[in-house]
């Protein structure tokens, strides 16, 4: 059986970097293609004797599949250059930072591919996410919800993607619509119903932590999950790749794959 042709989308980023480590330890996958952002200081460097090179046609003629973590410009370009391309080639993605432009623009470009699509590649986080969708449609209506997420000093989007998911588990599972609320100075108010707060802290190098709390008279629930181990999301991806590249066209999670 022929290994699928893995082609990776930012190498030289710190998921990159984790995903080609951890190719080898996949007999289904080879890695194929290595593609940066124009002009980024890795171009012409070599990993496992590939060239990296700012190429898209390139990255997609050599690969099956490919992952990719940059930042939504980058994305988009590449669902762009896959959209007009002869190749059925598939997407895992786990940029973030997308605006409510970039998002249309996303779900314009992978109408007939085959893209997954995650802003956090472990388990455990995705199986969060369902036990908070759960707890908010039972629990929305009578507790306050909060959300906290720590991450490593050198993150950039607040509040992180994942949370941005997260939040989107509470209203799923409410059925109604929800605000996102900030602490801020200035933000000299009392609560207000269909509020769910935010906060992030940034430090150090957590490698990721996220708690939902469901605040209730006399009791609280919270959910949480600590990641201690970045390997996780680069395995969750390599996984997402081998399971996507059997499936039909169609925007995944994976939520889809674990069901």
């Amino acid at each position: 059986m022929s290994k699928i042709k893995l082609g990776v989308f930012g190498p030289s980023g710190r998921m990159g970097q984790d995903i080609v480590k951890q190719i080898t330890h996949f007999d289904g996958i080879e890695l194929s293609a290595l593609c940066e952002k124009e002009n980024h200081t890795s171009i012409n460097e070599r990993i496992n004797d590939i060239k990296i090179d700012s190429d898209l046609k390139n990255l997609i003629k050599k690969s099956d599949v490919i992952i990719d973590f940059t930042n939504p410009k980058a994305t988009l370009s590449l669902l762009a250059e896959i959209k007009i391309s002869d190749k059925n080639t598939a997407l895992v993605t786990g940029t973030t930072g997308f605006s409510k432009e970039d998002e249309i623009k996303f779900s314009e470009l992978c109408d007939g591919l085959k893209v997954l699509r995650s802003f956090n590649m472990s388990l455990g986080v995705n199986m969060l996410k369902t036990l908070v969708n759960f707890s908010s449609k039972n629990l929305s209506e009578i507790s306050d919800i909060e959300i906290l997420e720590y991450h490593h000093n050198r993150k950039r989007d607040v509040p992180s993607g994942t949370a941005l998911s997260l939040f989107d588990s509470i209203k799923d599972g409410a059925g109604s619509e929800k605000n996102i609320v900030y602490r801020t100075e200035d933000n000299d108010r009392i609560r207000k119903r269909n509020e769910v707060g935010f906060s992030s802290i940034r430090g150090g190098d957590v490698v990721g932590e996220h708690s939902v709390f469901f605040f209730m008279d006399g009791e609280r629930i919270e959910l949480t999950h600590k990641a201690s181990d970045r390997k996780i999301f680069s395995v969750g991806a390599l996984k997402a790749s081998i399971w996507l590249h059997k499936k039909k066209p169609g925007l995944y999670s994976i939520l889809d794959m674990i069901e």
